[in-house]
C-alpha cells in the first residue's frame, strides 16, 4: 500500500519502506493538486488551471494526461497505477484517508482536542504528540509552488500550530514546565505575534522561578505588537502579566516527579494559563 506525504517535501512511499521517483515537477504538482482535492474529480481544465495557472501552453490537456500516464508508471512497479482513476471530465485520486499523511494529522489533532476536552490529558498528549512526529519538513508541500500548494501548505501550517499551542498546553497541565521552556522559545521566535506561545512562555517561565524572564518576554511582545500592528496584547496577555507582578499565588503549579506526560506530584494538574484569574 502505498501513502502520499504532504508534511513536508511531496513524496509516495511504498509501504513506508522506499521513496517513489515520480518524474519531473508537473507530475508531482498533479499528483499534489489531486490528493489536496482527495475523492473529488477535477476536471482536465480545473488540473490545467491548478497546475499551469496563468502559464497554461495550448497543448496543457494534452500535457495533463501524458503526466497521468507519468505518475502510472511510477506507481505501476507497487501495484498502485489504479490509485489515478479516470472519471469524466477528468481524474481522482482514489487513497483512503489514512494513505495521506495530512489526512492522519488533522484526524490525530482532532482525537487529541476532543481526548483533551473530555479530560484524558495522558491520552491526549499521546495523539497530538503523534499528529506532530508527522512533520518532515518545516512546511507542508514543500517544493511545490502553485497557488492551491501555497493555500494548503498555509491552511496545514496553522492546524500546525494549533496542535503545538494544545500540546503545550497538556504538558503545563501536567506539570511538565521544564521541558516547555525550550520549545516554546522557538515557537515564539518563529511566531512572535501569536499571542498564546506567549502566554504559555510566560506561564512555564515562572513556574521554573524565571519570573524575571516572563516579564521580559511580556514587554518584547507588546513592543512587537506596537510596532508592527498598532495595537497592544490581548486581555489574556495583560492579565497573565498582572498576575505575576503581583506574584499570584495562583501561577505556582505543582511540580511534577515523574516521567514527562505523568500528573503533577500533588495529583491536582495546574490551571492552564487561560485559566488564570486577573488580579482586582
Amino acid at each position: 500500500m502505498i501513502e502520499v506525504r504532504l508534511l513536508g517535501p511531496v513524496e509516495v512511499w511504498d509501504d513506508g519502506t522506499r521513496p517513489l521517483r515520480l518524474g519531473g515537477s508537473r507530475p508531482v504538482a498533479l499528483l499534489s493538486a489531486l490528493v489536496v482535492h482527495l475523492g473529488q474529480v477535477l476536471s482536465t481544465a480545473r488540473l490545467v488551471d491548478l497546475v499551469w495557472e496563468e502559464r497554461a501552453p495550448a497543448t496543457a490537456g494534452a500535457l495533463v494526461a501524458s503526466h497521468v500516464a507519468a505518475v502510472r508508471r511510477a506507481l505501476a512497479p507497487v501495484g498502485a497505477a489504479s490509485v489515478i482513476r479516470t472519471r469524466a471530465p477528468g481524474y481522482l485520486a482514489d487513497l483512503a484517508p489514512g494513505q495521506v499523511d495530512a489526512r492522519r494529522f488533522e484526524d490525530l489533532l482532532s482525537a487529541g482536542r476532543r481526548a483533551a476536552a473530555a479530560g484524558r490529558d495522558t491520552e491526549a498528549l499521546d495523539l497530538l504528540t503523534t499528529s506532530l512526529d508527522l512533520w518532515r519538513g518545516q512546511d507542508a508541500l514543500e517544493g511545490v509552488g502553485q497557488s492551491f500548494a501555497r493555500i494548503e501548505a498555509a491552511r496545514l501550517g496553522e492546524l500546525r500550530l494549533v496542535a503545538q499551542e494544545h500540546l503545550h498546553d497538556l504538558r503545563l497541565r501536567l506539570g511538565d514546565a521544564g521541558e516547555v521552556v525550550a520549545p516554546l522559545l522557538s515557537l515564539v521566535a518563529a511566531h512572535p505575534l501569536r499571542e498564546r506561545p506567549r502566554v504559555q512562555l510566560m506561564t512555564a517561565l515562572v513556574r521554573v522561578g524565571r519570573a524575571p524572564d516572563a516579564l521580559r518576554v511580556f514587554r518584547e511582545g507588546r513592543d512587537i505588537l506596537r510596532a508592527d500592528l498598532g495595537l497592544d496584547p490581548g486581555p489574556e496577555l495583560r492579565a497573565l502579566h498582572l498576575a505575576i507582578l503581583r506574584d499570584d499565588p495562583a501561577l505556582t503549579a505543582p511540580v511534577r516527579t515523574g516521567p514527562p506526560g505523568t500528573p503533577a506530584a500533588d495529583g491536582a494538574p495546574p490551571r492552564p494559563a487561560a485559566e488564570h484569574p486577573a488580579a482586582p
